[in-house]
C-alpha cells in the first residue's frame, strides 16, 4: 500500500512541539513527503532535551520532506529557537508565520537620565518587572522610529535593571552613553540567542513564503550546509505593534557552505544586525609551527571552525591579506575548550614563509551567492556582508540602514570572518539613507578589507574581479562608494548623490574612492561634486 501523500496536524490549544515532532517522525518512518499545517496558532515550547533543549523542534536526518503551512502560526514561549536541522537533507519550509508570544525585548521613552544609569516609560505592551537583563540597547527618533542618527548603539554595558514605577525600568550602566530624555529606546533583552531556523551539515533546504515577526537571534542560519535557498523569506517588524526590533540579530547568517546560496524577493526589515552575512568562515591564526606538514591554528575568539580533510586554506600575513600560499587539509582535530586550538596536517610542507600570526582562509567553504530582487530597510547595521565568491547581488533594494548597503569584505580586526572575494558583481540595486549611524563605516557599496586597526589594505588583491554596476545611492555619511585592496576593480554606470554629508576621516570624503587598487575601469559614473552632501570634497577620487 502507498503512503499517503501528506499527514495534516491541526493545533491543540496547547505545546503543540511534541506533536510536531512525532509528525514529523511518522512522516520519515512511513515515507510522507509533506506535513501539512492546518491554519491557526500553534504554540512552541522549548524541548528542554539533549543536546538542544532551547529548541522547540529538533530534525536530526530528516530527508525528502516538505512542512507546508499557510496561515500557521507558530509562536514560540520563552527565550528559545523554533526549528534546529541537524544532516537533513531536501526538505522545504514554506508559508508559515513564526512570532514570538512575549518578544525578548522592550520600547520605551527615556524620562530621567543620570550618571551611568537612565529611566524608560515602558510601553504597557511591554510588560516588565525589573530585574530584566539587557544585552543591548540603542535610541531611535520618536518621530521617524528611525534609528538615530549618530544615535546610542550599546552591547553588554548594562549591569542591571530596576523597577522603580509601574512600568518605568531604571537601567544601570556598567560603560556605554546615556542616551538623551524624549528618544525612544529599544532595550534587547537577548541577542544572540536561538532563532527561527538553524542548520547544520544539511543540504537543499529551502525557506519560501515564511514570514518571521520577532526571533531572540537570527531568523535563519546555515552552518557547513550546501545549497541553501530563500524565497520571499520576510523578517518584518509585527503590523500594529510597538516594536522597533524583529529579528534580535542578523536576519540571515551563513558560514562555512559549499554549493550556492540563493535569496530571491524577500523582505528584511527592522533587525538588531544585519540582512544577510555570507562568509567562507573564520581565519585560523597560526600560534605554531609542529612539524613539516603540521600546524596549530586558532581563532582570535576562540571559536571553532575547523577544516575538512581535502579543504584548500590560503595562507596570508596580518599585513596585507593578499594570499601567498595554498595548502590542502589531510586531517584536523580541534582541542579542548576554552582556547579551541586546531591542528591542522597537511598533504605538503609547510610553505617557507610561514609565520606566527599569519591566517589561514577556507577557500572551498566559499559558495556561489545569488542575491536579487530583495528589500532591506530600517535596520541596524549594513545590508548584506558578501565574504565568499562567485557573487551576484542583482535588483535590491536599501532604504535606512544605519550601516552599508553591500559590503564585499574581509577583516581581522575582531571576528576575523573570512575570505578575500573573487568575482563579485553588484548591479542596478539601489541605496536611500544608508550608512549613516550605528556600524557606521566607509561607504555604502564597498569593497574592502579591514586589516589590524582598521588599517586599509597597502596593495591590491585581497579581492580580485569587483564590478559594481547602474547602482544608485542617495543619500550617506561616508563615501558613496568605496574600495580598497582590489585587483580588478570596474565601476560603470553608477550614480550618487548627497554622499558625504558628514566624513568620519579624510579618506572618505569623496562621492566614490578608490584607494590601493589595480586593473581599475571607471565608465560612465556620475557623481557630481555639486551635488553632494556638505563635506564632500571630490566627486571622484582614485589613487593612490
Amino acid at each position: 500500500m502507498a503512503a499517503p501523500a501528506e499527514l495534516l496536524l491541526k493545533p491543540s490549544g496547547g505545546d503543540d512541539s511534541p506533536a510536531l515532532r512525532a509528525a514529523i517522525r511518522q512522516c520519515q518512518e512511513e515515507g510522507i513527503p509533506r506535513l501539512v499545517l492546518q491554519p491557526g496558532r500553534y504554540q512552541l515550547h522549548p524541548s528542554g532535551e539533549a543536546p538542544h533543549h532551547s529548541w522547540a523542534v529538533y530534525l536530526d536526518q530528516v530527508e525528502d520532506l516538505t512542512i507546508h503551512g499557510p496561515g500557521a502560526l507558530l509562536e514560540v514561549f520563552g527565550v528559545s529557537g523554533a526549528f534546529i536541522l541537524w544532516r537533513c537533507r531536501n526538505v522545504t519550509f514554506e508559508g508559515l508565520t513564526l512570532d514570538a508570544h512575549l518578544p525578548a525585548q522592550s520600547v520605551g521613552t527615556v524620562v530621567a537620565v543620570g550618571e551611568r544609569q537612565f529611566d524608560v516609560q515602558v510601553l504597557p505592551s511591554f510588560p516588565v518587572r525589573g530585574g530584566e537583563p539587557v544585552e543591548a540597547y540603542m535610541d531611535f527618533d520618536p518621530q521617524t522610529r528611525l534609528p538615530r542618527a549618530r544615535g546610542v548603539d550599546n552591547y553588554y554595558g548594562v549591569e542591571r535593571t530596576e523597577l522603580v514605577d509601574q512600568q518605568r525600568l531604571r537601567v544601570f550602566l556598567k560603560h556605554g552613553q546615556v542616551p538623551p530624555p524624549g528618544v525612544l529606546v529599544a532595550l534587547r533583552h537577548k541577542v544572540y540567542g536561538p532563532g527561527g531556523w538553524y542548520a547544520h551539515d544539511s543540504q537543499d533546504l529551502t525557506f519560501r513564503d515564511l514570514t518571521v515577526y520577532y526571533v531572540p537571534g537570527m531568523a535563519v542560519v546555515g552552518v557547513r550546509s550546501r545549497d541553501l535557498t530563500l524565497e520571499r523569506v520576510r523578517v518584518l517588524l509585527k503590523p500594529g505593534s510597538d516594536r522597533l526590533v524583529s529579528a534580535s540579530a542578523d536576519a540571515t547568517h551563513f558560514g562555512g557552505c559549499q554549493g550556492t546560496i540563493t535569496i530571491t524577493d524577500c523582505e528584511f526589515e527592522g533587525m538588531g544586525d544585519d540582512a544577510v552575512n555570507i562568509k567562507s568562515g573564520l581565519y585560523l591564526s597560526v600560534r605554531q609551527r609542529v612539524d613539516a606538514q603540521t600546524v596549530i591554528g586558532q581563532h582570535n575568539l576562540q571559536m571553532v571552525d575547523a577544516p575538512s580533510p581535502g579543504d584548500t586554506l590560503e595562507v596570508s600575513h596580518l599585513a596585507t591579506l593578499v594570499p601567498y600560499a595554498t595548502v590542502t587539509v589531510e586531517s584536523a582535530a580541534v582541542g579542548p575548550a576554552p582556547e579551541h586550538l586546531h591542528t591542522v596536517r597537511l598533504r605538503e610542507p609547510l610553505p617557507a614563509e610561514l609565520r606566527e600570526g599569519d591566517v589561514l582562509g577556507n577557500a572551498t567553504r566559499a559558495p556561489r551567492i545569488r542575491i536579487r530582487g530583495t528589500t532591506v530597510r530600517r535596520n541596524r547595521a549594513r545590508g548584506f556582508l558578501i565574504q565568499s565568491r562567485d557573487a551576484i547581488v542583482e535588483d535590491c533594494h536599501f532604504q535606512d540602514v544605519t550601516g552599508g548597503g553591500v559590503w564585499v569584505m574581509t577583516e581581522v580586526v575582531h571576528f576575523f570572518e573570512s575570505i578575500g572575494t573573487r568575482d563579485v558583481v553588484v548591479r542596478r540595486c539601489t541605496f536611500d539613507n544608508c550608512n549613516y549611524g550605528a556600524a557606521l563605516g566607509d561607504g555604502v557599496l564597498a569593497a574592502f578589507a579591514w586589516l589590524q586597526g582598521f588599517a586599509i589594505p597597502p596593495q591590491p588583491g585581497v579581492h580580485q574581479r569587483i564590478t559594481f554596476e547602474d547602482n544608485t545611492i542617495t543619500g550617506a555619511d561616508n563615501a558613496g562608494i568605496w574600495c580598497t585592496g582590489v585587483a580588478g576593480l570596474t565601476l560603470r554606470g553608477n550614480t550618487v548623490r548627497q554622499a558625504c554629508r558628514q566624513p568620519t576621516r579624510p579618506e572618505t570624503n569623496a562621492a566614490v574612492a578608490v584607494l590601493n587598487c589595480s586593473e581599475v575601469v571607471n565608465e560612465r559614473n556620475d557623481a557630481p561634486l555639486e551635488q553632494q552632501g556638505a563635506g564632500c570634497v571630490a566627486g571622484l577620487r582614485i589613487g593612490p
